[in-house]
This record gives structure tokens, sequence and C-alpha cells, in this order.
């Protein structure tokens, strides 16, 4: 029985019973679609008409904002699974085994590396405390698609480091292509690459013609720009980054600086001055001009809600993923601890609190408690001289590039596409803790 324990097809059997359990949720109350995922089902049924990826409802009127609101990915895959059978839940079913292979490409990298995991399981125990995991991975969303893509780049980008085949470099900047064309968050990526392949020809792993590899993944952002300007007369990869914005990082640093009341009004006077403006493009370019106008304005305030949205991307429980899948999202529980705080003191504090059963009490904490854990464990994993210096940077570059530029929010969502790549970190970093204590 022990040795079952240790064994690494025991920890994968936790990950697909996990997917299980929440696949068979989805069925049963749990609630499979967001806002976003109706734009996804309309990108599929768009491309059978030939309407490229266009986001929008094609009933209603067409919106600028739409042929660039979601990049083709995920998309086209929603459209070749409907090819094969009309059923939301198969692409679910689809995403469960996704899911798993996902874990499994983690254990096979790590078999790469001389470290000792007694109980492989230990590995994937953490999963139990990241909800937002099977959530998503249970939603007619992209953020499973887009965790295969980065871990795909990242597990290639490790075996050129490793075995030095230029091929893992080639599909390294292939995957990470792939994942723009899923995510619109990632489409700045190209500029750290560059960077890291600048370092790699300091230090003689690759020739100079080699540097032509980040051509593709720039290629990719201005092709896809290249379409966004002929189908709006405005060159820019994604109306994601304007909005995203004006409803995050704008409204939060404006609200936290004065209040929410004067955050809306200032937005809306934006908004109403950019509708007088004569095209889409110029429409676009006040809102963005204003946006950072205000952001340099409030400089301090916004650098202090980018410091804590970093903090919160390490540590976010999730907890407004869990009411969305699983349907209980009173609005009262919308606003925070801090928020009821701020408004009523102690007692706001004690309000909030009595609106969450028992055990959600109890697990929530449980949850940050253990992303603190896996975050010193990933700081630990940096200063792991056993590990080669270019796997701690590729490692710190795919996690600090998302954990920045995904700004003030900083939600469990939005690490999940680097999750794989902290718990690969895992054993690394205990590993050092344990011989730093000793």
């Amino acid at each position: 029985m022990n040795k079952v324990f240790k064994s690494y097809g025991f920890a994968l059997s936790l990950v697909l019973f996990l997917n299980i359990i929440f696949w068979y949720s989805s069925f049963n109350g749990g609630n499979i679609y967001t806002k976003d995922s109706f734009e996804y089902l309309h990108q599929s049924e768009n491309l059978k008409t030939g309407n490229y990826w266009y986001a929008g409802d094609p009933t209603q009127p067409f919106n600028n904002d739409k042929v660039s609101q979601r990049p083709p990915l995920y998309g086209v895959m929603i459209f070749i699974c409907k090819s094969i059978i009309q059923s939301n839940y198969f692409i679910l079913l689809l995403q469960c085994l996704f899911g798993v292979l996902i874990f499994y490409l983690i254990i096979k990298l790590l078999k790469e590396f001389e470290i000792h995991i007694s109980y492989p399981i230990i590995l994937f125990l953490p999963l139990l405390f990241f909800p937002t995991q099977m959530i998503y991975t249970n939603m007619i969303m992209s953020e499973l698609l887009c965790q295969a893509m980065i871990l795909l780049s990242f597990y290639s980008l490790i075996m050129f480091i490793i075995k030095h085949r230029i091929i893992d470099l080639l599909l390294f900047h292939l995957f990470i292509s792939l994942a723009i064309l899923t995510k619109p968050v990632w489409y700045l990526f190209w500029i750290p690459i560059v960077a890291l392949m600048i370092y790699f020809l300091w230090k003689k792993r690759i020739k100079i013609y080699h540097l032509s590899f980040v051509l593709i993944p720039i290629a990719t952002v201005l092709l896809i720009s290249l379409h966004n300007y002929n189908q709006t007369g405005y060159f820019h990869y994604s109306s994601v980054y304007r909005t995203n914005m004006v409803n995050y990082n704008v409204y939060l640093t404006l609200a936290n600086k004065y209040n929410p009341d004067e955050a809306y009004r200032q937005i809306i006077n934006v908004q109403d001055t950019a509708e007088t403006k004569g095209s889409y493009k110029d429409y676009c370019h006040y809102i963005e001009s204003q946006n950072i106008r205000i952001l340099i304005d409030n400089l301090p305030m916004y650098l202090w809600l980018e410091t804590k949205g970093i903090f919160n991307f390490f540590v976010d429980h999730g907890r407004y993923d869990m009411y969305s899948f699983f349907a209980i999202p009173p609005a009262e529980n919308m606003n925070g601890m801090t928020w009821y705080y701020k408004h009523e003191g102690i007692k706001g504090v004690k309000e909030y609190l009595s609106q969450f059963p028992v055990g959600l009490l109890i697990y929530l904490p449980i949850i940050s408690l253990i992303n603190v854990l896996i975050t010193f464990c990933f700081l630990f994993f940096l200063m792991n001289k056993k590990v080669t210096v270019e796997i701690r940077i590729a490692a710190l570059l795919f996690v600090l590039y998302l954990a920045v530029i995904t700004g003030p929010i900083g939600a469990a969502r939005f690490r999940m596409p680097v999750y794989p790549i902290l718990l690969f970190t895992l054993p690394f970093g205990i590993e050092t803790m344990k011989r730093k204590m000793n």
C-alpha cells in the first residue's frame, strides 16, 4: 500500500478524481457560463458563417469592440468540438482530460531533475485548495486552454535549457504564440522573450540567427492587429486592454483616492467625450490617452493598488469563482471585508463574516494560507542554486509577467495559467527551505 501512495499514478488519480467531481457538478446545478462564455460561443457560430472570430451576437447591431474582444483560438476549439458533438458538456469533458494531461506534464518535467519526492501526491494536494483550477476547467472559458499553452511553452523552454535542442526553443515560441491567440494578456510577452533570447546569445547558448524565432510571437500580434485594423480602422490587438483599463485600473484608482461616485463621474465624462469622436480609431485613442493621463495624475495611488494586486495574485482564495460556478453570488458578498470595515468598522466585519457558511469561513483562510506557503516555496526555488540560473529566470519571467500585467485585481483566476509552474517549483522550494532550516 505504501508503494501505491508513493507512485505518480496515484497522484494523477487525485487530479482525475477532482475533475470528475466538478464535471459531475456541472450537470447538477453548476454554472458553466460567464458573460465571457457567450462571447466565445458567438465566435464559434460566427466562424460557421464566415464572419471571422467576431465575438458579438450576429443578431444584434455590429459592435467594433467585439471584433477584437476575444482572440480566435478558443473559439476555433469550440467550433471544432461542436462539429463532432453539439454539446457544451462534451467541450468540458475534453477540458477535463486536458487538465489531467497538464499535471502529467508537470510530473514528466520533474523527472528530468534530481529531486526526491517521497510522496508525489503532496505535489497535487494544493489543488484541493485551489478550486479555481477545477472550476474553470469545467466552464466554457479559455483559461484551461491558455494554461495548457503556457505550460507547453515553459516545458519546451526548460527542455531547451537542459538538452540544448533548438527544436525545443522553436516549440517554445510556437506555444507562446498559441497562448497569445488564446488570451490577450500574453500579447506583450514577446518583450521579455527578446530579453531572454539576448541573454541566451550572450551566454552562447544560441546563434544570432536563432533570434529570428522571436518573430513568431511578434508576427502573431501584428497579423491579428492587422486583421482588427481591416475590420475596424484601428490597429490594435484587443479591445480588452482598453475596457479592463477603464473598469479596473482607472476605476479602482479613482474610487480609492476619492469615492466610487467620483470614479464613475470621471469615467462617464471621458466616455461621453469619446462618443463625439468621428471614428472608432479616434474614440479608442481618446479613451486610452485619458486612461493614461488619469493614472499618471494619480500615480502613487495606482502604484499602491498595483502592489496590492501583485500580492493578491499570489494569495487570493478565489471566492468569486466559487460563487460563479456554484451559482451562489449574493450581492452583499460581492463587497469584501475591507469594504465592510471601511464603512462600518468592526461591526461591518462581523456582519460580513456572518454571511458565510461555517465550512466556507474555515476553508477560505486555509486556501490563503496554502497560497502563502506556495509563494514562499516559489521564492525559495528562485534561491535554489542547485537549479541552473536559466531555469530560475524562465520560471520568474512567466510568473512575474502575469502578476504585474494583470494589475490591481490580482484574482486567483489570473494566477491559473502559471499555477502548474508554481507547482513545478514546489519540491525545489521545499528542498531549499529544509536545507536552510538545517
